[in-house]
């Protein structure tokens, strides 16, 4: 995993206080493979199920915070389906390969 114990305690803290206790964040994508370089960093949320209006001003608050705590990092949330709600390709990708924070 290519983020560091900090960067990665810095993300689960601003998730807790954004998206509550009860989500949990996964790293997914480039930066779970420590054999590439660069890329952004790819989160999916578990267990944040809100409605569209509360689920982007969640994502909006936890990217400014996560942005001012680690600097100009490009940062990607993609947010696990609502009970019932077919599965994107990307968050199967998500769920078939994120390593949890």
């Amino acid at each position: 995993m290519r983020l560091t114990p900090q960067q990665a305690d810095i993300l689960k803290c601003i998730a807790a206080d954004v998206f509550g206790t009860q989500a949990s964040l996964q790293l997914f994508g480039s930066r779970t493979d420590d054999t590439r370089r660069g890329g952004d960093i790819d989160l999916y949320v578990k267990g944040f199920n809100q409605n569209l209006e509360k689920t982007l001003d969640a994502k909006l608050r936890f990217l400014v915070k996560a942005k001012q705590a680690l600097g100009d990092q490009r940062i990607d949330l993609v947010f696990a389906p609502a009970e019932g709600r077919e599965q994107l390709p990307i968050q199967r990708v998500a769920e078939q390969t994120a390593i949890p924070l």
